[in-house]
């Protein structure tokens, strides 16, 4: 036997002999292995996906169209027996589904829009690369505890179950380990999502009975997760209730589980809900699909409750036993599509519009004559249906391969889309304000707590209407002068007043509440119209302003007292100024820095903005003003390459030269000048005193550099605290205090002789001289600084996926930069002043008053915004058959 391992532990105490080839000892080049299907990397006991794609066309991986032949081989070339990739895996697997139901030849290209799907799929295939998951499981053997959970969930296209390991060591600390997953399309026939989400529920079953079969340490408990109340309510009542479909998986689970184990989850935090739906947008290693839900880190205090722990009512016609209907009054909403799957409002009047007129197609077939023919024949003889059918299958047979089946589709008119608009208002009417309905029907007054209180209300066919007091008017509408009254809050009516509002291509607040009242009585129409356009998207992409963060806390380098000047730094450049150089004239600039703590500054020319001359001007600073221990900059590519090259120097040189010359070198957030107004506000000031001194257009550089010197010496005269126009107070304090010691012009505080300077008290009466003007400082200036101009901020806060715009003050709004923020930086005192902003063009760092937040929908659902979502909502059919019997 030859072995593979990687513990070089093991690996020294075997043979040479026993070792394969390539597992030389102390290699230290990467070693891999492939182990079932996957790729092991031996050197981090990590595990890879294997995409056996060298020998697909390099065509096919840069967006050509392929043919059913080639996308068969390129997804059946993925092997993934543990189920790790199934998010990805499980949506090729939809797309060759919907090729075969389509019809499409071997050789044929697919269509179009399954071609964008199929790019799409690709570009997430190929990331996979990049996921490492880690071979060995978490400890459990030494875990105090240890559960084994399972979630399972469904939709309309497939349905899938993930496992995972919940260990807890004996110090309380909880770890997740995945451990299988399993992922398949639904079948091509119609099922129900019920049944779908009955079928996961069975998968999720078998694969914890096989996890458990292969491990020696067996679970101290099992826990099944599923957000569907429905298959909670069939494995409560037992198996002898439902038909043979149902029984007969109830009973598979029943044989494995106890029902004590099932357990309901939300569908936002079920694991198995990712392998259902489309690919996520960021599929990686620190997904949630490997990492495990976040409540299962919790106490089981903390994990989900099931909301009504009553016994369903089983609505999904299973039951085997009959059941008596009670008559009750059918509700409007039970029948029309649920508005909260719908972002778009014409796109639900479209839809509800189109139900209705199916309704009305069924109740015309079944007044025909050929329907009353066929349901008298069926009474007469049972058996009439077989014997039609037998006889007139060739015939069948023979027109569809000739011809294609016509189906009715009536148009969608004007009065269809006004009827349906009704139904939906009218829908609304019944879920705010039922009571109110109920009342007046029966001929009682409106209650004095109801918000229809103050109106004078009538009910005119089931829909309240304001009785208003312009029935006289001529040559109006009736809806006009009765108008339907509406619930502002109702998502129907929000979802309308958004439409009005694009209609008047986003206009204000004010002509879109005109615009309304036009049609409907809207109760707090305003407030509502002020919600929805602060939730639309293009008027926040036009109008949006960025957030602004409390000032925050000054760092320590602005607080350091007692240090030596320069010890903190900030550096920046201005300019260029012109200079003459004998007879030609060239370009120089000037570099400032900037003490942070005492606020005096340093001025050095350089003669480019290139690396080699900022260094040199650091040099020179250093030398001068000593060795400062951090400094701050902004992201200027001479000072970046400037850091760069003091960083290789402080590496080449000794250790004890190194710990002597070791500087921090600090960035702020690209775009963000307002970090950096410690030097900013000097390189004003500096401009200010050098144009007031400059009088020559083109000065020499020896010209230059005496005005800068005494530009220095002025600024670094100003005043840091008050000044005083008493002369018995103290001069006010000055950086040239803390450089020269005073104010240069000035003599130093009391007489000295060479009999002090000679006595052993001399550094004494130095060091009490420096400690004197640092005791001013801290008890004058310090206390200037305590202010904070935005106590409280203004704006939301900047989280992660939040999407956001880059603010350009040279470009305008529609090309400003947009992107997802995918980290945050919090300072000391927990609030975000800088992220990081995935964009088109690759992740940039900016600071948060740069950003524009803007609405990730516009007020729409949750799930998907509209009638294709795969949960939110009932069967089309469900929507039929109730409003068949009130239309």
């Amino acid at each position: 036997k030859q072995w593979k391992s990687n513990s070089t532990l093991l690996l020294q105490e075997l043979g040479e002999e026993e070792l394969i080839e390539d597992m030389e000892l102390y290699k230290t080049e990467e070693k891999t292995e492939r182990v079932l299907g996957v790729i092991w990397k031996l050197n981090t006991d990590e595990l890879t996906f294997n995409l056996n794609l060298a020998r697909v066309p390099t065509t096919l991986l840069e967006g050509e169209t392929p043919t059913k032949r080639e996308a068969l081989r390129i997804v059946m070339s993925l092997f993934d027996p543990l189920g790790f990739a199934s998010p990805v895996t499980i949506r090729a697997k939809q797309l060759l589904q919907e090729v075969w139901r389509r019809g499409t030849a071997w050789d044929d290209p697919i269509d179009e829009d399954l071609a964008e799907q199929w790019t799409t799929w690709l570009t997430h295939l190929q990331k996979l690369r990049d996921v490492k998951i880690p071979r060995r499981y978490l400890n459990y053997s030494d875990a105090a505890s240890i559960q084994l959970h399972i979630f399972t969930d469904a939709s309309e296209s497939a349905y899938s179950a993930v496992l995972y390991w919940r260990t807890k060591t004996p110090d309380g600390e909880v770890k997740l380990s995945l451990i299988v997953a399993k992922a398949k399309v639904a079948p091509l026939k119609l099922t129900s999502i019920p049944r779908l989400e009955l079928q996961a529920a069975v998968m999720g079953t078998r694969l914890a009975d096989s996890v458990i079969e292969e491990h020696e340490r067996k679970p101290d408990c099992k826990v099944f997760w599923t957000d569907s109340k429905t298959v909670l309510t069939w494995i409560r009542t037992g198996s002898r209730t439902y038909k043979p479909y149902v029984a007969h998986r109830l009973a598979a689970i029943e044989e494995s589980t106890k029902v004590n184990e099932w357990r309901w989850v939300p569908t936002k935090l079920n694991v198995a809900d990712d392998a259902t739906r489309d690919v996520p947008l960021t599929f990686d290693k620190d997904h949630r699909w490997y990492k495990g839900p976040d409540f299962l880190y919790e106490e089981e205090d903390q994990w989900p409750v099931e909301t009504d722990t009553k016994k369903i009512e089983d609505t999904s016609g299973e039951e085997k036993v009959n059941h008596v209907a009670n008559k009750r009054e059918l509700r409007l909403t039970e029948g029309l599509p649920e508005a909260s799957r719908f972002s778009n409002w014409h796109r639900l009047r479209y839809t509800t519009a189109r139900v209705l007129l199916f309704i009305e197609l069924c109740r015309r077939n079944k007044e025909s004559v050929n329907y009353r023919r066929t349901k008298k024949n069926k009474e007469q003889d049972p058996g009439w249906n077989k014997i039609a059918r037998k006889t007139s299958s060739t015939n069948e047979t023979q027109k569809k391969t000739t011809t294609k089946i016509n189906r009715k589709f009536l148009p969608v008119s004007a009065e269809n889309l006004k009827q349906a608009e009704e139904l939906l208002m009218r829908a609304s009417q019944e879920e705010s304000f039922a009571e109110e309905i109920a009342n007046l029907r029966n001929g009682k007054p409106v209650n004095k707590e109801s918000r229809l209180h103050q109106l004078s209300v009538t009910c005119v066919d089931g829909a309240l209407r304001l009785r208003s007091r312009i029935k006289a008017v001529k040559y109006m509408p009736e809806d006009f002068k009765s108008p339907m009254i509406i619930d502002g809050d109702h998502p129907i009516v929000k979802t309308w007043i958004r439409a009005i509002h694009q209609q008047l291509h986003h206009a204000g607040v004010e002509a879109t509440v005109n615009e309304c009242r036009q049609q409907y009585w809207v109760l707090r129409l305003r407030p509502t119209t002020r919600s929805v356009l602060r939730q639309c998207l293009f008027c926040r992409m036009k109008t949006g302003t960025p957030p602004h963060p409390r000032t925050g806390d000054l760092p320590q380098c602005r607080l350091a007292h007692h240090k030596r000047p320069f010890t903190y730094t900030g550096v920046d450049y201005f300019g260029p100024l012109s200079v003459t150089v004998g007879r030609t004239r060239q370009k120089r600039y000037v570099a400032i820095f900037t003490c942070l703590t005492t606020r005096a500054i340093h001025l050095e020319i350089a003669g480019s903005l290139s690396t080699d001359s900022a260094v040199m001007a650091v040099r020179r600073m250093i030398s001068r003003r000593g060795c400062p221990t951090e400094i701050w900059s902004d992201n200027g590519t001479n000072l970046k390459g400037a850091e760069k090259e003091l960083r290789q120097q402080i590496d080449e040189a000794t250790a004890e030269e190194a710990a002597k010359r070791t500087i921090a070198w600090r960035f702020i957030p690209p775009g963000a000048p307002f970090m950096g107004g410690a030097w900013e506000r000097m390189v004003r000031s500096v401009k200010t005193a050098l144009a007031a001194t400059l009088h020559e257009r083109h000065p020499t550089e020896e010209v230059l550099s005496t005005l800068l010197a005494e530009v220095e010496y002025t600024v670094n005269s100003r005043p840091l605290t008050h000044v005083s126009v008493s002369p018995e107070d103290p001069e006010a304090l000055t950086p040239n205090h803390f450089l020269l010691g005073g104010q240069g012009r000035v003599p130093l505080p009391g007489s000295f002789t060479d009999k002090d300077v000679a006595s052993r008290s001399s550094w004494r009466a130095a060091q009490r001289l420096a400690d004197l003007f640092w005791t001013r400082w801290v008890r004058e200036y310090l206390p200037e600084l305590q202010h904070r101009r935005e106590p409280h901020g203004r704006g939301p806060a900047v989280q992660v996926n939040d999407l956001v715009q880059i603010v350009d003050a040279n470009l305008p709004r529609n090309v400003w930069v947009r992107g997802r923020v995918i980290d945050t930086y919090p300072g000391p005192d927990g609030v975000v002043r800088a992220v990081d902003i995935r964009t088109k063009g690759g992740v940039l760092r900016r600071p948060v008053r740069k950003l524009v937040i803007l609405p990730l929908h516009d007020d729409g659902p949750a799930h998907g915004g509209d009638a294709t979502s795969s949960h939110g909502g009932r069967d089309v059919r469900d929507s039929v058959n109730s409003l068949r019997e009130k239309v």
